[in-house]
């Protein structure tokens, strides 16, 4: 009987600590940019770093490239000035379209959005 109890516990206490995360989050549409965790809103710092003119596409592809444990990922950095991460980072389409302005549409929870679509 103590053993059933402790295992209901247990599941209530999973069920309950993933509950406000499901809860929170909702669809929205962001409007913004696709680009890397480390730039974030503008890549005017990588670029003065190197020297050199590149685009904004070259210069999140160049940040991704990095292996290390914590290498920068992808992002939104909307037109609002809020910059999401993407909880999925190989949704089709969003390599292709980096450095791009563009609609993402997902589910958005926090400061993290879950693409379902492009």
């Amino acid at each position: 009987m103590t053993r059933r109890l402790m295992t209901a516990f247990a599941v209530a206490g999973i069920a309950l600590a993933y509950a406000p995360r499901l809860a929170q989050a909702e669809e929205r549409t962001l409007v913004g940019t696709v680009s890397d965790s480390l730039c974030g809103m503008s890549h005017k710092a990588m670029m003065e770093k190197q020297g050199s003119k590149i685009s904004d596409r070259d210069c999140v592809v160049a940040c991704l490239n990095y292996q290390t444990s914590d290498s920068p990922k992808l992002v939104v950095a909307a037109n609002d000035g809020t910059v999401y991460m993407i909880a999925n980072q190989k949704f089709p389409g969003l390599m292709r379209r980096a450095g791009e302005k563009l609609a993402v549409t997902g589910d958005v929870a926090g400061k993290t959005i879950t693409v379902s679509k492009i």
